[in-house]
């Protein structure tokens, strides 16, 4: 990792709306993670053409503050990402391989019922997310102290040696 690499926490929690297990299976199986606010929708073409979803009124009544921007255009190849998820202590730490890519085609689909999102083989549209593909570094690690709740957020440091464990 160069000097000029950056660190990320990168929550995987669509406004709470996601199964945190099929999460990181997902993200364990086909090596990828999403945008924030780059899933589904009007939020995801509002990535897509660069508009964003910092500026409210937005039909969810909440901003993005500018974390889907920070995915696009300030996140690299190269950056590290902790991506934890909620109910555990486990966190997957990534390295960032690929530039943003607007349709990732994940072969499966999405639907919202009963106020949550539902992925896998079902009758809903296609799952083809804001993205950027990983090489994971490790899928079981212990986060010493919870990170903050914002879905995108820099990290002020992480020590990545080799022979380290983590």
């Amino acid at each position: 990792m160069s000097i000029s690499n950056q660190s990320w926490v990168l929550r995987q929690n669509y406004g709470s709306k996601t199964n945190q297990t099929d999460m990181r299976e997902l993200i364990i199986t086909k090596k990828f993670v999403t945008c924030p606010w780059g899933g589904w929708g009007v939020h995801r073409q509002n990535v897509i053409d660069k508009i964003y979803n910092d500026r409210r009124p937005i039909l969810v009544g909440r901003s993005s503050r500018g974390q889907d921007r920070r995915f696009v255009e300030e996140m690299a190849i190269g950056d590290i990402v902790v991506i934890p998820f909620v109910g555990t202590k486990e966190c997957i730490i990534a390295k960032i391989t690929s530039d943003v890519e607007y349709a990732i085609d994940s072969g499966l689909k999405w639907k919202e019922e009963d106020g949550q999102i539902q992925l896998g083989d079902n009758d809903g549209l296609p799952f083809q997310p804001v993205g950027r593909r990983i090489e994971i570094i490790r899928d079981r690690f212990i986060q010493a102290k919870p990170f903050g709740p914002m879905t995108l957020s820099k990290l002020n440091w992480i020590l990545l040696l080799p022979n380290s464990s983590l």
